[in-house]
C-alpha cells in the first residue's frame, strides 16, 4: 500500500506497505477411452471458508504452466470494481466462462454448461476459498470437456471468463451487474482428439495472498456456487439489507478513532487501472481534510465485504502516518491505496 500526503505545499511519498496478489495459472489436458469415462471423473470436496460442497473433477496432478494474459485480466478488474464502486454497469447476463481450441481446420469454443454431460461440449467453473496463514486463497477451477464423436488436432488452447456481482436493492434480491467475457490465459499445447475419446481440459486459477482488507479487489468470477460480491449500497439505501462497506478514517487527535466514529473519513469513489510488464496495477485514492495540522496521522480502514451465498469478511486495518520532516504539518491526507496483481 502507497500513502501521499501533503506536507506544506510538498507531496511526499511514503512507501508503508506494498500490497502483491500472486496471481497464478495451470492446465492439464485428459484424452480418455469412451468407457473410462465414470473412471476419470471423481467427487472431490472444495471450501468455502468453513463450508464444504461437492464437485465433480478430473485429477490435477501433474498440471503445467499456463500464460496469464494480463490485458484481459485487466479488463475484468476494471468493469468487476466499477460495478462495485459506482453501482452500476450491464445487467445482461453474460456467458460465465468459455475455451477456444485452436485447431488444424479453425477453432472449437466449449461454453459453459455448469455440468458434464456426455456427448457434449462444455465448461463448469468451481470455486474454492480459504485462508493461509492470515491472507485469503482464491481458486478457480474451470473444467472443460468434449464428450462428442468430433475429430481435431489442437494448437493452442484459451481461457475466458467473466464476473458477476449481486445488488440487493432490487426487487426481488438480488440483481447482478456482470462484467463482459474475456481471456484470462492461454497455452499453447498440441494433441489429437479422435471420434473415440474424451477430452478434459482443467485450469486452475488461483489469486494467493490475499490480506482480509485487500478481498473487495479480487473479482468474483462467476462460477457454480453462485457467489458473487454485493455491492456498495445503492440508490435505495432502505432496502439494501446487505451492502458492502469500505471507509478509511483518519485521525487528528480531536476525533473518535475507531470504525463507524467520527473522524475524517473517505471511500472508494474511483481508481486507476494500469499493466505494468506482467503486473496489473490498481490504484484507490481517498484524499480526506483533516480539520486541523497534525504531525502524525493515523490512518483506519473499516472493511465490511458481503457476499451471495457466503459469509461477509470483515475488520480492520490501521497504520500511522508521520512526516518525513520532523516538526512539520499536514492539512491534507491523500492516501492512495495499490494493490499490483503479479502473474505468472
Amino acid at each position: 500500500m502507497i500513502v501521499r500526503r501533503r506536507v506544506g505545499d510538498v507531496i511526499k511519498k511514503v512507501v508503508l506497505h506494498k500490497e502483491i496478489v500472486k496471481v497464478k495459472g495451470n492446465y492439464k489436458v485428459i484424452l480418455i477411452k469412451k468407457e473410462d469415462f465414470y473412471k476419470v471423473l471423481k467427487v472431490v470436496k472444495l471450501r468455502i471458508l468453513n463450508k464444504e460442497y461437492e464437485a465433480l473433477m478430473p485429477p490435477l496432478d501433474d498440471m503445467q504452466k499456463n500464460t496469464i494474459d494480463v490485458n484481459g485480466l485487466a479488463i475484468l478488474l476494471t468493469q468487476f470494481m466499477s460495478t462495485v464502486i459506482t453501482v452500476s454497469g450491464n445487467s445482461n447476463s453474460t456467458t460465465p466462462a468459455r475455451m477456444v481450441l485452436t485447431t488444424q481446420s479453425g477453432t472449437v469454443t466449449l461454453t459453459y454448461t455448469g455440468g458434464v454431460n456426455v456427448n457434449a461440449q462444455g465448461v463448469s467453473v468451481y470455486l474454492q476459498i480459504f485462508e493461509d496463514n492470515g491472507s485469503f486463497v482464491w481458486q478457480y477451477y474451470y473444467v472443460g470437456y468434449d464428450t462428442t464423436n468430433s475429430s481435431y488436432t489442437t494448437s493452442e488452447i484459451e481461457l475466458y471468463a467473466s464476473a458477476s456481482t449481486a445488488i440487493f436493492y432490487t426487487t426481488p434480491p438480488p440483481g447482478a451487474f456482470y462484467t463482459g467475457l474475456a481471456r484470462i490465459a492461454y497455452a499453447n499445447t498440441s494433441f489429437t482428439k479422435d471420434p473415440n475419446s474424451y477430452l478434459f481440459i482443467v485450469w486452475l486459477i488461483q489469486f494467493q495472498n490475499i490480506p482480509p482488507y485487500a478481498v473487495l479487489f479480487i473479482p468474483t468470477f462467476q462460477n457454480n456456487a453462485g457467489i458473487m460480491t454485493s455491492t456498495f449500497p445503492g440508490n435505495d439505501i432502505n432496502s439494501n439489507t446487505n451492502p458492502s462497506s469500505y471507509t478509511v478514517y483518519f485521525n487528528n487527535n480531536n476525533c473518535n478513532f475507531a470504525c463507524g466514529g467520527n473522524c475524517p473519513a473517505g471511500g472508494l469513489s474511483g481508481f486507476v487501472t494500469y499493466v505494468q510488464g506482467n503486473n496489473v496495477i490498481m490504484e484507490f485514492p481517498v484524499m480526506v481534510g483533516l480539520g486541523g495540522g497534525v504531525s502524525t496521522a493515523e490512518m483506519l480502514i473499516c472493511y465490511n465485504i458481503q457476499y451471495q451465498n457466503m459469509p461477509a469478511i470483515s475488520g480492520q486495518f490501521n497504520t500511522t502516518l508521520s512526516p518525513p520532516v520532523s516538526g512539520s504539518t499536514f492539512y491534507l491526507a491523500l492516501a492512495t491505496i495499490t494493490v499490483i496483481f503479479q502473474t505468472s
